[in-house]
């Protein structure tokens, strides 16, 4: 047997045990620290399993496999020894009872095991913030001013990290296992019986016959495919594969068209009702349910698609770039695929109706894997259950890796008091400006995610900068909200853009330039927050009528941000125009919905748009003649 069928061996084996043990806790859980470190370690085997070592110039390829395999079992060890310690780790006295030989062997190479599965999952961005986080532990005394404190020993740094449910084993650990499993599960499951090209298919047909309909095509099937995917870089490779070169061939460049559908996939994290793993993570933090989160996103994530659309159909419009070609018009037939689609619709139902997330999304898993067997033109081999099951392991060991490291940056962060010097700094400079304020949490926030995952990057804001924007009086969800929002960016923001790399890749675009284009495409996102900060109703709080005149101002303001930004409609506007359309926006967005002044900034902007237009037409006309 090669080293190559013997990995492949490997990765099946602990891949399905790996998805039988997360099942299991459907149905008899073990207790949370047990869960957390068998979970840990053997997503963390996994990875070293999908990604092995690999040399730049590997003239001793017996040295990357032995590396390999020694990882993969000292993981499978430290895995183990977890297993048969938990009922005397349940039981010993925190910081009281001595901490073993056993239990420092454990933390150290623990530690090591999961710093080489991040490096290899997402990079040395995400890496190097856990390292200066776990020297910060160990070396807090010698760190400048106000963030040096008293430093914690190794045992104290091995009680907090590795021998209770917090640190790796914390709240982001149970949050993958209770929620972002069903949910990666059913995304799978959906994607590999055909769900998501009856998504894609849907958007081509309703944007086919649309001015710049290739790029409104990538941004409903990206957002419908968001839906129910939840990772933008999962959305980014489904769907790119077909928009992207349909972009390119109704003109597009390379990078324009990588970059839009990167900034649409990008979007799928905050689409409900499965929206990115922030989300789940945010429900476990706030300690209420999924559903409210989902909820919550609905109003900003249309908001946020419709501005994405208007720039689009402003730029098709202004440039005469973007339409479909005839050729490309090829649809497969869709109400015989249309049973495909009873999975989404009983996962939206089930939560509506008030069953639990997990629950939702298993039923939902199961609906989706026995549906495609009503109709013969839909039916698969049941060999196509192996892929699947393994393409959920491996998603789920690239998720799992980055969430436990950042369990370790929220332990240190809080157990040293970082967290709440900087909620006294951003507080004090709140009493001030409650504005200046935000614009250092969104620089804080942008910063981060530059270099980090957007979960990662959110738990880090949520853990500095939330608690100083809930002592300004600002709402829990919404602060939190606000910080998930520009992490989000971390998707399209350079250095590091995952997303504009996959479009990259997938339309052989420069890759730096595919990430600013997206970027400057993602600027849409950037007024939206700020309402939830304003006027909180639209993130679902209120009555419906409230709800629904908020969320109709909503749209009249990301309408008139996307003219400003795109400096056109009907006809090029001058700079006044263009300031009066950002002003109206940010008064529609900075003022409560429902107020005399908020009713005065859409009435100028019903007349703004109304002039644009007429001017545009006589303007038109006379070119014309």
């Amino acid at each position: 047997m090669t080293y190559a069928n013997f990995l492949k061996l490997l990765s099946a084996v602990l891949g399905i045990g790996y998805i039988a043990f997360l099942l299991q806790q459907f149905f008899a859980p073990m207790s949370p620290l047990m869960a957390a470190s068998v979970h840990v370690y053997m997503a963390t085997a996994l990875v070293f399993c999908f990604q092995p070592l690999t040399f730049k110039d590997d003239k001793l390829p017996w040295l990357s496999r032995a590396i390999d395999l020694c990882c993969i079992g000292v993981t499978l060890y430290i895995c183990y020894h977890y297993y048969t310690s938990t009922a005397r780790l349940e039981s010993r006295l925190e910081m009281i009872d001595d901490v073993l030989f056993a239990d420092k062997f454990a933390f150290v190479a623990g530690l090591l095991m999961l710093f080489e599965a991040v490096r290899r999952s997402v990079g040395f961005s995400l890496l190097s913030v856990v390292i200066v986080f776990v020297l910060y532990g160990f070396f807090g005394p010698y760190f400048p001013g106000w963030t040096a404190f008293e430093g914690f020993s190794l045992d104290t740094m091995a009680e907090l990290i590795s021998m209770q449910t917090e640190g790796i084993f914390g709240i982001t650990a149970s949050t993958a296992i209770n929620f972002v499993f069903y949910f990666v599960l059913f995304g799978c499951v959906f994607t590999m019986t055909g769900g998501g090209s009856v998504f894609i298919d849907l958007a081509m047909k309703a944007t086919a016959r649309l001015t710049g309909g290739s790029a409104k095509m990538s941004l409903l099937g990206s957002a419908l495919f968001g839906m129910v995917s939840g990772s933008a870089v999962a959305n980014t490779t489904s769907t790119g594969v077909l928009t992207i070169p349909i972009m390119q061939r109704s003109g597009y460049t390379k990078e324009q068209a990588a970059a839009t559908e990167a900034i649409a996939s990008t979007g799928g994290q905050l689409m409900p009702p499965v929206m990115g793993i922030a989300a789940f993570v945010m429900a476990d933090m706030l300690g209420i349910p999924y559903v409210e989160i989902a909820a919550a996103g609905l109003i900003p994530a249309v908001a946020f698609y419709f501005a994405l659309f208007v720039i689009v159909d402003l730029r098709a419009r202004k440039t005469g770039v973007g339409n479909i070609n005839a050729k490309d018009l090829v649809i497969e037939p869709i109400m015989p695929r249309i049973h495909l689609l009873f999975s989404p619709l009983l996962l939206v139902v089930a939560l509506v109706a008030g069953y639990s997330a997990p629950y939702a999304a298993f039923v939902g898993a199961v609906i989706a894997l026995l549906a495609p067997l009503l109709r013969k033109n839909t039916r698969y081999n049941l060999k196509e259950i192996y892929p699947m099951l393994i393409d959920t392991a491996k998603q789920m060991a690239w998720v799992s890796v980055p969430l436990a490291s950042v369990g370790i940056i929220m332990v240190v962060a809080t157990q040293s008091n970082l967290a709440f010097k900087f909620v006294e700094i951003l507080s004090d400079v709140g009493t001030g400006n409650l504005y200046l304020s935000l614009l250092m949490v969104i620089l804080g926030c942008i910063i981060m995610g530059m270099g980090l995952p957007t979960v990662a990057a959110y738990i880090i804001g949520a853990i500095i900068f939330a608690p100083a924007l809930t002592d300004m009086g600002i709402d829990k969800l919404a602060a939190n909200m606000f910080i998930m929002y520009y992490c989000v960016l971390s998707m399209v923001t350079p250095p590091v853009a995952l997303c504009s790399y996959a479009a990259a890749a997938i339309a052989n675009s420069d890759s730096s330039k595919t990430g600013f284009i997206a970027f400057s495409y993602a600027l849409v996102i950037f007024l939206i927050p700020f309402s939830f900060i304003s006027d909180p109703v639209v993130l679902w709080k209120g009555s419906i009528g409230a709800i629904m005149i908020a969320f109709a101002g909503m749209l009249v303001a990301t309408f008139c941000w996307a003219v400003f930004l795109q400096g056109w409609l009907k006809k090029n506007l001058n700079w006044v125009e263009r300031i009066i359309f950002l002003a109206i926006s940010l008064g529609i967005v900075l003022e409560k919905s429902n107020t005399l002044l908020w009713f005065v900034f859409l009435g100028v902007a019903a007349v703004m748009i109304a002039w644009c237009w007429k001017s545009g037409s006589v303007k038109n006309k006379l070119a014309q003649a």
